[in-house]
């Protein structure tokens, strides 16, 4: 009876390890990146907006398009690895209508072997909105990423309650997370203020704001295997 037991309970145990293996992302930081998409909002990318005092079409508040977090990290991910395509996308829509937005509008967007999402800075918070938008942005993750598709999930530039239960979900997932809110909450000059008239636009990330935001993102590019 005792050996029927231990055979019980080492074979449950299995059982778990293979359904949580199961559940989890096939992306592996060991397999070749040839492509990254990077999703975020318009410190991602931003059109032309004269009415608020923006001229530039790269990430708001950056001096120049090179300045840019994106511009930047395109420019690193080619040193790791020169064949490796990189591209960008907006999700600006979806943070402010998350819990009813059509997420086939993003059909647009190819499965990349890496993708990075930054967001929550458009993202209204509400008490009790967690499990609601947990699943929302799960469904989110999933529509942007393929089966074999590695997950880097970095959160907000602005301090927000949405960025804990990102990170939350990232940790639930076993997702790389990539803390950022600090920058904005503990040295302004991260920020574009004083060098925009519209508040908006210069609480965007400086050009020492984008640097920070890409060399942290950068520490965790650097475990991945890039195309060369």
């Amino acid at each position: 009876m005792k050996k029927i037991r231990i055979f019980f309970v080492l074979t449950f145990s299995a059982a778990c390890v293979l359904l949580c293996s199961c559940g989890k992302k096939a992306g592996s930081s060991q397999q070749e990146i040839g492509s990254v998409t990077i999703f975020g909002n318009s410190i991602v990318a931003h059109d032309p907006a004269p009415d608020i005092g923006w001229t530039g079409d790269w990430g708001m508040a950056a001096s120049c398009r090179d300045s840019d977090f994106v511009h930047i990290l395109k420019k690193e991910i080619g040193h790791l690895g020169p064949e490796t395509q990189v591209a960008w996308g907006n999700l600006a829509a979806f943070e402010r209508e998350w819990d009813t937005y059509d997420l086939s509008q993003l059909d647009k967007y190819g499965k990349s072997d890496l993708i990075i999402v930054k967001i929550s800075e458009n993202v209204q918070y509400q008490e009790g909105m967690e499990t609601r938008f947990t699943t929302r942005y799960d469904e989110l993750i999933r529509k942007l990423s393929g089966p074999q598709t590695a997950v880097i999930i970095a959160e907000g530039f602005w301090p927000t309650p949405v960025n804990d239960i990102i990170r939350r979900y990232a940790s639930a997932h076993g997702y790389p997370f990539v803390a950022l809110s600090d920058l904005f909450a503990n040295d302004k000059t991260n920020a574009a203020i004083g060098l925009f008239e519209n508040e908006g636009v210069a609480n965007h990330p400086s050009d020492k704001g984008m640097r920070n935001i890409a060399a942290r993102i950068l520490e965790t590019l650097k475990t991945y295997n890039f195309k060369q």
